[in-house]
């Protein structure tokens, strides 16, 4: 889909909502289905995936464990956001790499500290993005999109958050040292 088709769609996607608020109400829906061990079928209607627990923490290994899955939803829901509301703000995004880091203490998801916060307690983003809009526009993409992204508003407000973010032009050098313009690949680091 071009640019301006995008903005198009979501133009009238908006426009629809606004006239008849029912248009944006919706639901989703997943089924689980776990056998012997970890390994978890997950069904989303349209398409199927598959979960289990690292070899360390008693599964197979088969797939990706949850905390994997959910950095790697929040960093492409991110990404997502970034690109629509590029398309809806006129300021072109060429390529984002989303690198999401989640910091926490198993005592407390064990229940051998109390005082322990269960989950996640810090995430850093470090957002790249390649354009050659200017740096403020960008900047104001970025803002609009992780104000108004489900994935981050699914999560507690007492995880802190911190937000890096680097512009590069077209055909700029990333600080890998790799030419930007094609979409680089999200990465996160293997915690639960």
């Amino acid at each position: 889909m071009t640019k301006a088709e995008l903005k198009d769609l979501y133009e009238r996607k908006a426009s629809a909502m606004v006239r008849r608020p029912g248009f944006a109400r919706s639901s989703g829906q997943a089924r689980v289905r776990m056998g012997a061990g970890f390994a978890c079928e997950i069904d989303h209607g349209d398409r199927t995936t598959r979960a289990d627990q690292p070899t360390s923490e008693g599964g197979d290994g088969t797939a990706a464990h949850p905390g994997q899955l959910m950095r790697a939803s929040l960093g492409a829901c991110l990404a997502m956001g970034y690109r629509t509301w590029g398309a809806r703000l006129d300021t072109a995004i060429d390529a984002v790499d989303v690198e999401v880091t989640c910091e926490y203490d198993a005592r407390g998801q064990m229940g051998v500290a109390p005082d322990v916060a269960i989950g996640w307690q810090r995430m850093t983003f470090v957002v790249q993005i390649t354009s050659n809009a200017p740096e403020a526009a960008v900047r104001r993409v970025v803002e609009i999109a992780d104000r108004l992204s489900p994935m981050l508003a699914n999560l507690s407000a007492q995880i802190e958050r911190v937000h890096n973010l680097v512009v590069l032009p077209l055909g700029a050098p990333s600080p890998s040292g790799e030419a930007s313009g094609e979409p680089a690949v999200a990465s996160a680091p293997e915690l639960g």
